[in-house]
């Protein structure tokens, strides 16, 4: 695979930094941006595309790489950046976030839960309310905990504003929620 060396540094990166409370989020849109940048394979097949030091690509290899742990750690807060700085490759860079995430889960799961069967739209706007409902179940559903679609109608209809109440009254009273 060739690399273009002169992609423009921070051109587009996401703007979120990441942090405990948007790791999944966060991990999509980097992929979504190394994809893009052509830079994926140091994550995803590091270790098959590294070169031995005395090969003639390797400086190649090396620049690249240090560019996806810039990227890594622009896009992080700075006490997230302990996890990436001691890494070898950007895919170990990677792999000890994951990992990192991964064992919130247990910790994660009921906060969230809670989070989600507590929302209410108060002075938000629908949209804004239905994408807060949708992160919760994306950070929900990146820890394998599913929620189904009538579920999530249900907590949608659930904290509507006082406002939208006949709406929600009409909509429960069909036979067949939406």
């Amino acid at each position: 695979t060739t690399i273009n060396m002169n992609t423009q540094i921070g051109s587009s990166l996401p703007s979120d930094k990441l942090d405990r409370s948007n790791y999944s989020s966060w991990e999509y849109k980097m992929n979504k941006y190394l994809v893009g940048q052509g830079y994926w394979s140091y994550i995803d097949n590091a270790q098959e595309n590294k070169p031995e030091i005395t090969n003639a690509n390797y400086p190649t290899w090396e620049q690249g790489a240090s560019r996806v742990m810039y990227f890594l750690e622009t896009c992080a807060h700075n006490h997230m950046l302990s996890h990436i700085r001691d890494a070898k490759t950007p895919k170990e860079a990677w792999e000890n976030l994951k990992k990192i995430f991964a064992a919130d889960t247990s910790t994660c799961k009921p906060q969230l839960r809670q989070e989600l069967n507590n929302i209410r739209q108060k002075e938000m706007s629908v949209s804004d309310y239905t994408a807060k409902i949708k992160s919760i179940c994306d950070s929900l559903c990146s820890i394998n905990v599913n929620i189904n679609e009538d579920e999530m109608v249900q907590v949608c209809l659930g904290g509507l504003a006082q406002r939208f109440h006949p709406l929600r009254t009409a909509i429960l009273a069909r036979e067949t929620p939406p």
